[in-house]
């Protein structure tokens, strides 16, 4: 699945952007790095959410 290859490359580059800001800006603010902490979580719990819709609609043959 071509489409999804290109979803996983995407993904991976936009965590390593994330990764590298959080590295930059270090500890300038613990409330802000919880927020972005937090934020990636949530990108990746739907980022997980997004792969399975596609597992189940591959399944389907849509």
């Amino acid at each position: 699945m071509d489409t999804k290859n290109k979803l996983t490359a995407l993904n991976r580059e936009a965590v390593e952007k994330l990764e590298a800001f959080m590295k930059e800006k270090g500890n300038v603010g613990s409330d802000h790095h919880e927020k972005i902490h937090s934020a990636k979580e949530e990108w990746q719990l739907a980022w997980n959410k997004l792969m399975e819709a596609l597992l189940i609609l591959e399944k389907l043959e849509i």
